[in-house]
């Protein structure tokens, strides 16, 4: 067990109410409560009082019957009033009690060399013929008050330890980053959760170990820096290591990009004692500097091509030598078109994924139809791709869905034009639809190149392509996928693919349907 998880606080609060309970039956109290004066101990402090035998709804009672009664002071720091037996009613006491004898509310301040500790107001009986300890001497008075005041100081520094105490150890085991500690032999005394999810190492596997051993750190290059460069031993010699970046190597042989930074605990003669090390892995920060280099990549590669061909064609156009036929202009003029529009597809999907990480994507729900919305899809792609074939397996009386038609028809035609495209020799399509109790799943099959399943867990993902090198030349920026899948969710849908490399791929996704179905009950 760490030393983070060993200490418990229990103790210093029971000390605190056993002090405070004694001091009160000494007084001839009953019942009573001890207030910290803030201006010793820490205001934010959730613990500013100690009942004791007093029930904590009548304590803003008591308190307000101080504040407006008698104060305690230097020259007199014990006061006592007498109370009405309403009034003492209010504050605990038994009503037979009140009424049959007079009860005090008392109050004494309780202070040291080093200035107020707090007050204790406390209720007891009065009793006007028994002369009461402490009230007429008052050296002895004063005697009780600096032994209670040292055991209250004590207490109480001891509670504002375990706090803080609870406060690092809050720190050390929710931390984001690993934080690992040492002894002066570099044997490991701690490891937090965020170290055994960066290792797969156990705390209770590595505690005493060399911390060495567990981590094999590297340099970026994969070498071994050895012992003497180790960034524990370079703070133990006076050295700082702030940020640097190494290679750790995981229970299973993983090799981990993290940086690091290791601080030292002294003792009071200067020698070191512990080090600490926290350890921040970089691998998200690596994927997202991949992320950004392949989106400039694929960026800058999906514009140059179409600018450079409305470029050339353009310039051809405007030459006053050229001289061209009807069909040499018009072709001319359609593949401007076809790469304009091309650029503004790129454009908008470039748009389309800034808002969705805005999350500004909105959708206008109604009651949707579906089969003339996919008759609609086809026929638009058979007249733009003649040579494709696509088969429709609808079953009837498809139940409507709750979704929004355009965005809806994004997603499918997206799917349909993947599919196209990464079918290059044979175009042969299949859109089915099937239904389930609360969704009808739309699906598009191919029998195409297919999807490697490492592929399949990123292929959602922005700027994210799958296939090889031939596939990946086709036109397109990686953003339309990453697009269907926001609609989907969007509309409380998922979308999936089934794939097999070289066999073809099958793209579903699900909408909820307008209508839940009414299944059958079974009674067993």
């Amino acid at each position: 067990m760490s030393w983070f998880q060993g200490r418990q606080g229990g103790d210093a609060l029971d000390q605190l109410t056993i002090l405070v309970g004694s001091a009160i039956r000494l007084l001839h109290g009953d019942s009573g409560v001890f207030v910290v004066s803030n201006e010793a101990f820490d205001p934010q402090s959730s613990s500013e009082y100690t009942l004791y035998r007093l029930n904590e709804l009548v304590l803003p009672v008591l308190l307000s019957c101080a504040q407006e009664g008698m104060q305690p002071s230097s020259l007199q720091p014990l006061v006592a009033e007498i109370i009405t037996p309403e009034l003492a009613m209010r504050l605990g006491v038994e009503p037979g009690e009140a009424e049959q004898q007079e009860i005090e509310r008392c109050s004494l301040m309780v202070n040291d060399g080093a200035g107020p500790i707090g007050a204790l107001h406390f209720l007891r009986p009065a009793r006007r013929h028994e002369c009461f300890a402490f009230d007429g001497e008052e050296k002895t008075l004063r005697l009780f008050i600096a032994q209670l005041a040292t055991g209250l100081r004590f207490a109480l520094k001891s509670q504002s330890l375990v706090k803080e105490q609870s406060r690092l150890a809050a720190i050390f085991q929710h931390s984001a980053e690993g934080i690992l500690i040492v002894d002066n032999a570099l044997r490991i005394i701690n490891f937090n959760p965020a170290m055994e999810r960066l290792t797969g190492w156990r705390e209770s596997e590595v505690l005493g170990r060399f911390y060495f051993e567990v981590l094999r750190p590297k340099d970026r290059q994969g070498s071994d820096p050895g012992l003497q460069n180790s960034p524990i031993l370079q703070v133990f010699a006076g050295q700082e290591v702030i940020n640097r970046e190494m290679v750790i190597v995981a229970r299973d042989g993983q090799r981990i990009g993290v940086s690091v930074t290791a601080s030292c605990i002294r003792s009071t003669w200067g020698e070191p004692m512990n080090g600490i090390l926290n350890v921040r892995d970089l691998t998200r920060e690596r994927e997202q500097e991949e992320q950004r280099s392949t989106f400039i990549s694929v960026i800058s590669h999906e514009l140059q091509t179409p600018i450079a061909i409305i470029k050339g064609y353009a310039s051809t156009l405007a030459r006053t030598d050229a001289k061209l036929d009807a069909d040499a202009l018009h072709s001319r003029l359609v593949a401007i078109e076809e790469e304009a529009d091309r650029l503004n597809k790129l454009v908008g999907n470039l748009l389309y994924a800034s808002r969705i990480q805005a999350g500004g994507l909105q959708m206008e729900l109604s009651a949707l139809d579906l089969p003339p919305l996919i008759q609609g899809v086809v026929r638009r792609l058979k007249a733009k791709s003649p040579g494709v074939s696509v088969t429709l397996a609808i079953p009837p009386n498809l139940p409507t869905v709750v979704a929004d038609r355009e965005r809806i028809e994004e997603v499918l035609q997206n799917l349909l034009d993947n599919a196209v495209k990464y079918s290059p020799r044979l175009a042969h399509l299949t859109v089915s639809c099937r239904i389930t109790g609360d969704e009808v799943i739309v699906s598009v099959s191919d029998a195409g190149m297919g999807i490697s399943l490492r592929d399949q867990e990123q292929i959602f993902d922005r700027f994210q392509r799958a296939g090889d090198a031939h596939s990946r030349s086709a036109p397109g920026a990686g953003l339309g996928l990453y697009i269907c899948r926001a609609i989907v969710e969007a509309h409380g849908g998922r979308i999936w693919v089934e794939s097999t490399l070289r066999q073809g791929s099958t793209f579903s996704f699900s909408l909820p349907r307008e209508e839940k179905a009414h299944l059958p009950m079974v009674v067993f």
